[in-house]
């Protein structure tokens, strides 16, 4: 992949008619905003900048809530321990929805949970009635897939000019099952559509409802923007379709790493499974372990890669975060652990998912669905897909801090606007998309950002600082973690190398 500088222009690139602003005055007249709590003078009271990060990394797992995953439950030290030692954990990051899909269309367009992307697309097929609505939302009684006229995030970075790619691990494992020359998508979505879109197999652990690409006609029908959509390993020249570079080949060089990148692992390694399908990346045959134990060995494998890149080190951003939150039990199928005292193991029901069923950030229902997530794990919830938790990497963050500052999906969105300066169209006529563009609605701030001369810092044990993510302290004898090997098999990383003027 060339990279394509912000100045040079991009040709053949259809460009698809941007909602008004016009509707977005219709949008805060409606009902949509009545009872929020929120003004448009509130949109201006977060005055921030950015820093000039380069390169964004995002990496989306799946189904835990905060306490499954930051508590010590499961067998997953490195996301729970280590990699917060390089960053920064988000204790209030939530989803906007149950179950997956509702919650990636969100994280790419600002698009707000629809009955059939909560039950995560039983038909894959066109949305009806596709018309425009309130706060940028689009009318979606039926149907997953979005009409060319709603535009993602990936369509923004395309307008600005600023390179992109999504990759989707084991897509096109399985010949037939997904096409990976035409953004992963299950099928033609015209019509009836195609039932049961994707599982997991033993050969081919892709899942399209992981992918945020193929749910958008504003992606899947130009070739050009499907040729940004890639197997996480690449995949050779084959049938008159030119090779594909994978992430690693494409992090060996800064001008071969997109400015944005979006990691989807497949559905063992994104801790979806607590049995997988496949291959766990354990190099046992025998073990099929999944959970959060799978997603560590994913994230062993690739967090060290991305650090050590070229475009890393010039002023990268990792983030590692969820799609939803999921109780953590075993009953769900996708935990090696039940929360001790919140579960009767007599019992086939959970006494506890309160942080499974949860929202911040005045998230709105949207036109489609009046609760967000409802009724999920057999409770009356509210609006939200509860606390996931998320940490982010980068030489702007200092190592082994903690933020309480909520924000969800949509202020992920938000923040990726602003990062790549985008600041024009969307719902309110300043680049936000859908509900990225709810007047009030916070983006990272400087308590993300929170070393903002980007100078190099040694990583920090958990509770360094005073403040510990999990609910009880770490055992004052326990031995120091060891960073993330970097320049060979034995040796150890001891300070962050960020870049630049360290």
């Amino acid at each position: 992949m060339t990279r394509i500088e912000p100045d040079a222009p991009r040709t053949g690139r259809s460009r698809r008619p941007r909602l008004a602003a016009t509707l977005v005055a219709a949008a805060l007249a409606a009902a949509g905003l009545v009872g929020s709590g929120v003004t448009p003078a509130d949109a201006a009271s977060h005055d921030f900048t950015p820093p000039k990060i380069k390169h964004v990394w995002l990496i989306v797992l799946e189904n835990k809530s905060y306490e499954a995953s930051f508590t010590g439950l499961n067998q997953n030290s490195y996301l729970w321990k280590t990699l917060p030692q390089y960053g920064e954990l988000l204790r209030q990051y939530y989803g906007t929805g149950h179950y997956s899909l509702d919650n990636y269309i969100s994280l790419a367009s600002g698009q707000a949970p629809a009955p059939d992307t909560q039950a995560d697309c039983p038909q894959y097929r066109n949305v009806s009635p596709g018309t425009p609505a309130a706060d940028g939302q689009t009318n979606a009684t039926s149907g997953c897939v979005y009409p060319d006229s709603v535009y993602t995030l990936f369509n923004q970075l395309d307008d600005k000019n600023v390179s992109w790619k999504a990759y989707m691990q084991d897509m096109g494992n399985d010949p037939g099952r997904e096409d990976p020359y035409k953004c992963g998508v299950p099928g033609d979505p015209s019509g009836n559509g195609v039932p049961d879109p994707g599982a997991a197999t033993a050969t081919d652990q892709y899942m399209p409802k992981h992918n945020p690409t193929v749910w958008f006609h504003s992606l899947i029908d130009d070739p050009q923007e499907c040729d940004q959509v890639v197997p996480l390993d690449g995949r050779p020249a084959q049938g008159g379709h030119p090779a594909q570079s994978g992430l690693a080949e494409d992090l060996r060089s800064e001008d071969t790493t997109p400015a944005f990148s979006w990691i989807t692992p497949d559905n063992c390694s994104d801790a979806h499974d607590s049995t997988c399908k496949g291959d766990n990346l354990s190099g046992d045959p025998n073990n099929h372990q999944g959970g959060l134990y799978a997603s560590d060995l994913f994230l062993e494998k690739w967090i060290p890669q991305i650090m050590a890149s070229p475009a890393f080190q010039d002023n990268g951003l990792i983030d590692i975060t969820f799609d939803e939150a999921f109780p953590p039990y075993k009953i769900y199928g996708n935990s090696t652990g039940d929360y001790t005292g919140n579960s009767d193991p007599t019992l086939n029901t959970p006494t506890d998912t309160a942080q499974s069923v949860v929202a911040c950030c005045n998230e709105l229902p949207g036109p489609n669905t009046s609760q967000p997530g409802d009724q999920a794990f057999g409770q009356d919830t509210t609006p939200g897909g509860g606390i996931t938790g998320s940490v982010l990497i980068s030489r702007y963050i200092r190592p082994g801090t903690i933020s309480d500052q909520p924000y969800n999906h949509y202020s992920w969105l938000r923040s990726m606007e602003d990062l790549f300066h985008i600041t024009k169209g969307g719902t309110d006529g300043q680049g936000h998309l859908g509900y990225a563009g709810t007047p009030g609605l916070r983006p990272f701030g400087p308590d993300v950002y929170n070393n903002p001369g980007g100078h190099a810092m040694q990583p920090a044990p958990m509770g360094s600082n005073g403040v510990y993510s999990a609910t009880s302290k770490q055992p004052k004898d326990q031995p120091a973690l060891l960073a993330p090997d970097f320049t060979g098999p034995n040796a150890v990383l001891d300070s962050l190398r960020l870049g630049a003027g360290q």
